[in-house]
């Protein structure tokens, strides 16, 4: 199973933001390092972007202005698009059918994670890629 790292750092982050989101979905980007022949992409930096859906308690849409205005300042600190990520306030990190539909770009090497917080205490992060309409998960590895 092909793999995908994010730092201690990162991940505090990125459950900081979903918990403040409740009852809300939230979603934003994941910055790093792309991966290599011999190693994995690293997430190092988490970017909300607002969650402009009409019904964000079960779905999101990237906030378009802010997506570009994102990605524009990762390009100017040399970060590197790793994926996309959002949260489901109350359902299973398994993606369903409009999730990708809320994706703001698609691409081989991008991953997406979806961070459950149905659990309340005990959030599940699960990355996927995404190929054909088919999200495969990622192994997630902390450093």
């Amino acid at each position: 199973m092909e793999s995908i790292i994010i730092t201690h750092q990162a991940y505090e982050q990125l459950l900081t933001l979903c918990r403040k989101a409740l009852p809300r979905e939230t979603c934003g980007v994941l910055a790093g390092t792309e991966a290599s022949e011999s190693n994995p992409a690293t997430v190092t930096h988490i970017h909300a972007v607002s969650n402009i859906h009409e019904d964000p308690l079960r779905s999101f849409r990237f906030h378009p202005e802010e997506w570009v205005s994102v990605y524009y300042d990762m390009q100017k600190n040399r970060q590197t698009l790793v994926g996309f990520f959002h949260s489901h306030p109350t359902a299973s990190a398994l993606p369903s059918k409009r999730d990708a539909l809320g994706l703001p770009a698609s691409g081989n090497q991008l991953s997406y994670w979806i961070i459950s917080m149905a659990s309340g205490h005990a959030p599940i992060v699960q990355p996927y890629r995404l190929d054909h309409q088919t999200f495969s998960p990622l192994a997630l590895m902390l450093t």
